[in-house]
């Protein structure tokens, strides 16, 4: 699908100023942390179903300086729901002022801008699908992060083969030992915070980069030995150790009494 270009987003980044064009808002596009917390956005829609879209433009002025603007996601999500406010003569006299007022001469570090809200801009949304989506599959869509937006409750993510999740025994025996974790860390008494029984799953994603689920099974291991890390330094483990005790089985002797 075709794209911005490089060259014209690093323009439009530095008439920017690095703040988003509606009127008074001070939102930057890029923090100085370096939270790409704006979007590029198409004045006139780059789809069909998009708001605003115009069949007579071709590929090119879609994506061209001129039907482009910075904004913040909070007011990309304003103009896009109501689009007979925010008509593309609007948004085109909004662009105008903005750069106005606070345009400036583009500089070198305005081309790594460029590239990082390009990056964004490529990430995958896909709303209302009915069907299957495949990630990182060859001839599926491609996307370092993939939105979806349905009207079903609940949303299933099938673990790639290869992972962890795929594997049957080895994923009840991780969820045995997260159960195990949560309950010897949640009957202790003496925390000074309301103990939260999904926190172990969030710091697994944190230490290894992705759900534990997701993880291919050769880093099944670590995950192991992770979690019987955290169940060993909980209180009721040192009390078990303390009386001779074991905590939690090992993998062979979690398969040996429960099977596949």
């Amino acid at each position: 699908m075709a794209e911005p270009t490089e060259k014209t987003i690093k323009q439009l980044f530095a008439l920017s100023g690095n703040i988003c064009a509606y009127p008074r808002c001070k939102l930057s596009i890029v923090e100085s942390s370096g939270t790409v917390t704006g979007e590029i956005c198409h004045i006139k829609a780059r789809n069909i179903e998009g708001p605003r879209f115009d069949p007579s433009q071709s590929e090119e002025e879609r994506h061209a300086f001129a039907n482009l603007i910075l904004l913040c996601r909070h007011h990309h999500k304003v103009i896009d729901s109501e689009p007979e406010l925010y008509t593309a003569d609007a948004l085109q006299e909004m662009k105008s002022i903005h750069e106005n007022l606070v345009g400036r001469k583009e500089t070198d570090q305005d081309r790594f801008f460029a590239m990082i809200l390009l990056n964004d801009f490529r990430r995958v949304s896909i709303t209302n699908n009915s069907g299957n989506v495949a990630i990182n599959s060859p001839g599926a869509i491609q996307g370092q992060t993939v939105n979806l937006k349905t009207t079903a409750k609940k949303v299933s993510v099938n673990t790639p083969p290869g992972s962890i999740g795929a594997d049957q025994s080895m994923s009840r025996y991780v969820q045995y030992l997260i159960k195990r974790y949560n309950e010897f860390a949640g009957s202790d008494l003496g925390q000074k915070t309301q103990f939260s029984y999904g926190a172990i799953s969030r710091n697994i994603e944190g230490n290894f980069g992705a759900p534990w689920k997701l993880l291919p099974i050769e880093r099944a291991g670590e995950v192991i030995t992770y979690l019987q890390g955290r169940i060993a330094k909980t209180r009721q483990a040192r009390i078990n150790k303390g009386n001779g005790y074991k905590s939690f089985s090992t993998y062979e002797e979690y398969i040996a009494k429960h099977g596949v």
